[in-house]
């Protein structure tokens, strides 16, 4: 087997432990039909109003505001940029592990000077991260690696330069999964529960925003990495429709797999954020709105009782509620892992050859993914192909389809298999669909298991159907308040 690399046999140790894992997922696509052509994707034509939004009560502290609460109030001086700031601040736990870096003398000198003057956008004056995969102008931006120590990039990626212009002020990086190369960020704990894990590798993000040290904040997404943390920690995130948002200044783990996102603890707050960073930032916060009446929800055959009750709820708002049953997820899975794992491989081996050193399961996969034949890539391609035509198919006949987040709600913190296997199989069956198709997801709570942690549910759409996604997902959290919901520190 020819890597490229030097076959020590620390190396030898790794691609046996790896290899298998590759293997296992070529050999379930073997048979697997696959297609040349690209379907398009249906696009919706439900449409989706704006509403004004309207504060209805002061909060009891200023971190419990959402973007779109905040964007109010600040609006109405029912609290300045400087008073939300401190009072996110004042939220910091540095036991939760969720920032590797603050940015907090630069935030309250640009808080205070926001406070003087009129709305520079529809974000003035709200704290936000950003994940330490995306640039920020002379603020380390390590990856989550010891390889990348040090690495001050000068200026700011695509996304974070519009937040900025739209208002927001960087309050700090959050913590990754070592080059978003997992699914537990070790480094952070569950605010819920702080013995158990917060997943990843957006980890650090989800964390922040359900501890309510900020109401806002950018992750990005190659098989989960915006909505599995999400689910763990009772947030809500959008994954967009793949290419919507520019990832320049964005770390590459798998090219044609990842997404750069908004996540906040709404859906509501997450669309203003989403057409933030798309580049169309509205002039004023608002709420999405669509009559459910006119809107298909296919319930997916894997639906646990939580999706259920998320469809009766829709259901009783006149949503019509349509049984479906998902192309084969163990194809759609294997297919994206064998993507990922030559992608991820080709990306950082010029890393590996100068001989950085990474995790060692990390390190495994990527040594393990540079042996994927070129056969067999290309095969997982054209079956990517044809899981595209399925989904196409089957959102000819619903609008969206609503489907569990993780098959697993809760995990102990530190953990990195389950029963042998590596977290990353463990839980991305049901969020691969949408990132191996480049369709948009919504990742929203839905309640809380017997031992008091939360349960993610998602929404998955045709192309470009962010809003309407949003807007249902809206129209759920007005019946049911899960994402209102905070955890004691």
């Amino acid at each position: 087997m020819d890597i490229g690399l030097e076959l020590t046999p620390e190396r030898l140790a790794r691609l046996e432990w790896a290899t298998p894992f590759v293997t296992a997922s070529v050999a379930a696509i073997a048979e697997a039909e696959g297609i040349d052509d690209v379907p398009d994707s249906p696009r919706t034509t439900i449409p989706v109003r704006d509403e004004p939004y309207s504060v209805l009560s002061d909060p009891t502290e200023p971190y419990e505001l959402g973007v779109v609460e905040a964007a109010v109030a600040v609006r109405r001086g029912q609290v300045s940029p400087s008073e939300l700031l401190a009072s996110c601040l004042s939220r910091m736990e540095p036991g939760l592990g969720a920032f590797v870096q603050l940015t907090d003398d630069a935030a309250r000198a640009q808080a205070d000077l926001a406070g003087q003057q009129p709305p520079t956008g529809v974000l003035h004056g709200i704290p936000f991260a950003a994940k330490d995969l995306i640039d920020t102008s002379n603020v380390a931006t390590e990856y989550g690696s010891a390889a990348f120590a040090g690495r001050v990039p000068p200026w700011d990626a695509t996304v974070v330069s519009r937040v900025r212009s739209a208002g927001g002020i960087l309050v700090g990086k959050t913590a990754t999964h070592e080059i978003a190369y997992g699914v537990s960020t070790p480094a952070v704990r569950n605010p819920w529960n702080t013995d158990r894990m917060a997943s990843g590798s957006s980890g650090g993000s989800a964390a922040a925003l359900a501890a309510r040290q900020v109401p806002m904040a950018l992750g990005t997404d190659t098989g989960g990495s915006l909505r599995l943390p999400s689910a763990f920690c009772g947030t809500s995130a959008i994954r967009p429709t793949y290419g919507l948002i520019p990832r320049s200044g964005v770390m590459t783990l798998s090219a044609s797999f990842d997404a750069v996102g908004p996540m906040a603890r709404s859906a509501r707050d997450c669309l203003v954020l989403l057409r933030v960073l798309a580049g169309e930032p509205p002039a004023e916060p608002t709420s999405p709105v669509v009559d459910l009446a006119q809107v298909r929800v296919g319930l997916a055959d894997i639906a646990t009782p939580y999706e259920v009750a998320v469809a009766e709820t829709l259901r009783t708002r006149g949503a019509q509620i349509i049984e479906v049953t998902l192309p084969s997820l163990q194809i759609t899975q294997a297919a994206a892992s064998v993507l990922v794992f030559a992608e991820a491989a080709a990306e950082f081996r010029p890393h590996l050859q100068r001989g950085a050193e990474f995790a060692e399961d990390i390190q495994a996969f990527l040594e393990a993914g540079l042996a994927v034949p070129v056969a067999d890539f290309l095969h997982a391609q054209r079956v990517r192909n044809a899981i595209k035509r399925d989904y196409a198919n089957l959102l000819g006949e619903v609008d969206v389809l609503l489907l569990p987040t993780s098959p697993v709600t809760e995990l102990p913190h530190g953990v990195s298999s389950l029963d042998g296997v590596p977290l990353v199989p463990v839980l991305t069956p049901y969020t691969f669909p949408a990132s191996l198709t480049g369709l948009p997801a919504i990742a929203f709570p839905c309640g809380f298991s017997p031992s008091g942690m939360p349960v993610g549910a998602q929404l998955m759409g045709p192309a470009h159907s962010e809003p309407l996604l949003a807007a249902v997902a809206n129209a759920y959290q007005q019946e049911l308040d899960w994402h209102t919901y905070m955890p004691p520190l």
